[in-house]
C-alpha cells in the first residue's frame, strides 16, 4: 500500500483537521487537504488522486453533475463522500455519479483510517490482477422469475461437476432463502456475522462463516431476518468480494429485486449481471425498467446478460418480442416445471435429482460454456438463445 495518494476536500476546518489527524501516522499515505467541497473538483482533473474524500451536503443537481463529470474524467479515483444525510435516494444518486463509499457525520478518526486501509487494499488487488475469478450477479426482473433457482444450481454445477472453488452469496437481504435450494436445515452463520466482524475479515474468517456443502460449494447465507440486514453496508460487500476474488474461481451473488445501495455495489463489482425474466408482459415491462437503470449506471451491453427462464416456444410472446425490448438475450432455460418443483421442494439441486431433465442439461451446457477450455462459440442472437 506504499504511496497511496489521498486528497481530502473539506467544507469545514474541523473535518479537514480530523482527516489530517486520522492519516498523519499512516506511512503508506501521501495526504493532501483542500477546502471547497464539490465546487473544488474542477482543479483536480490534471493530477487525480488514488482516493478522494469529499465533504459536502450533496442535495443540489449541480453537485451531482459535478461529481459525475469528475468521475467520468478520472475513473481510477475511488471517491468517498462524507455527509450527514443517510437518505437512500441521495445515496443512490451519489453512487450513480461514481461515489464508491460514504462517511456519515459525525465521523471519527478510526472511521477514516479504517476505510482508507480497506480501499487501498481493494485497489491493490484490482491493480495487480491477483485473481482471474468471475463475479456473477443474478437478479429477478420480477418476483417469481427463478433467479435464485438458476444462481444456486449454476453454483452447484460449477463446484460439484467441475471442481471449481465457488462462493455463493445470498444478497437478498430481506427475504433471502437460497440455502433452501441446496440443503434441508438452517445455516448456523450468515452474511450478518461477517459484516459484524468486518474489521477482522480475512480468508480464514470468511471461510469459517460459510456453509460448506457436500458438493464443495461455499454458501454465505442472507441475514436471518430483516432487522439483521441493516448491518450490511456497501463497503462490506466490496471488501468481501475483493477478498473472495483471491480465494475462489467464481463468486456468484443472488441479489434481491430492491435496488438499494448494497445491491448496486454488488452490480458495480460484477463482471457480468444476469437479470432473469419470463416471456410475459409484466416481466418484459420490468426488464425494460432494469435496462434503463443499467444504462444510467453506465453498464455496457456486454456486462448485462438477459436470461429467459421457463422458455417454451408455445408462449404467446416470442423471442422476437423479447428482442424488441432487450435488443439481445444471452440464453434461455427451458420450461421444466415438474422437475424444477421437485428440486425446489426437496432442496436438492436439479442435476442430482433429475440429471437427464431438459433443465439440468441446459444448465450443465451453460456452465460448460463459462469455462474457457470448454467454451463453444455461438454466432448471433439465435445462436445464443438456442445454444442450450
Amino acid at each position: 500500500m506504499n504511496g497511496t495518494r489521498i486528497i481530502t476536500i473539506a467544507n469545514t476546518d474541523a473535518f479537514r483537521h480530523l482527516a489530517e489527524r486520522a492519516l498523519s501516522h499512516e506511512k503508506w499515505v501521501i495526504h493532501e487537504t483542500r477546502n471547497g467541497g464539490v465546487a473544488a473538483l474542477a482543479d483536480l482533473s490534471e493530477n487525480p488522486p488514488d482516493i478522494l474524500i469529499i465533504q459536502d451536503v450533496c442535495q443540489e443537481p449541480t453537485q451531482f453533475e459535478a461529481l459525475a463529470k469528475y468521475t467520468e474524467r478520472c475513473p481510477a479515483t475511488s471517491v468517498v463522500l462524507a455527509c450527514q444525510s443517510k437518505d437512500p435516494d441521495m445515496m443512490v444518486k451519489a453512487m450513480h455519479t461514481g461515489v464508491k463509499e460514504f462517511l456519515f457525520e459525525p465521523v471519527q478518526e478510526i472511521d477514516i483510517s479504517s476505510m482508507m486501509k480497506r480501499l487501498a487494499a481493494v485497489r491493490k488487488v484490482v491493480n495487480k490482477g491477483i485473481s482471474s475469478s468471475e463475479v456473477m450477479v443474478f437478479l429477478p426482473c420480477k418476483g417469481g422469475s427463478g433467479a435464485t433457482f438458476i444462481s444456486t444450481n449454476i453454483a452447484h454445477i460449477l463446484a460439484a461437476e467441475h471442481k471449481k472453488r465457488v462462493l455463493l452469496m445470498d444478497l437478498n437481504l430481506q427475504f433471502g432463502d437460497a440455502y433452501l435450494f441446496l440443503m434441508d436445515h438452517m445455516p448456523p452463520s450468515t452474511l450478518t456475522d461477517v459484516c459484524a466482524g468486518f474489521k477482522r475479515l480475512d480468508a480464514a474468517f470468511l471461510e469459517s462463516a460459510c456453509v460448506k456443502l457436500r458438493s464443495g460449494l461455499h454458501l454465505l447465507p442472507a441475514p436471518k431476518n430483516p432487522v439483521d440486514a441493516e448491518i450490511v453496508k456497501p463497503e462490506h460487500i466490496e471488501g468481501i468480494v475483493a477478498l473472495a476474488r483471491t480465494q475462489y474461481d467464481f463468486i456468484i451473488i443472488d441479489a434481491g429485486r430492491t435496488m438499494e445501495p448494497v445491491a448496486i455495489k454488488a452490480l458495480d463489482l460484477a463482471d457480468h449481471v444476469y437479470p432473469v425474466l419470463q416471456l410475459m408482459l409484466p416481466y418484459l415491462r420490468d426488464a425494460k425498467r432494469l435496462k434503463d437503470m443499467f444504462q444510467e449506471l453506465g453498464y455496457s451491453e456486454t456486462k448485462v446478460r438477459w436470461i429467459i427462464n421457463r422458455y417454451s416456444s408455445k408462449e404467446s410472446l416470442s423471442l422476437v418480442d423479447a428482442k424488441r425490448v432487450l435488443a439481445e438475450a444471452y440464453r434461455t432455460v427451458p420450461n421444466d416445471h415438474e422437475n424444477v418443483s421437485q428440486s425446489v421442494n426437496q432442496g436438492i439441486p436439479i442435476n442430482e435429482l433429475a440429471p437427464k431433465s431438459h433443465c439440468a442439461r441446459s444448465l450443465s451446457e451453460w456452465v460448460s460454456q463459462l469455462l474457457p477450455q470448454e467454451k463453444k462459440q455461438h454466432d448471433g442472437f439465435f445462436g445464443h438463445l438456442f445454444g442450450n
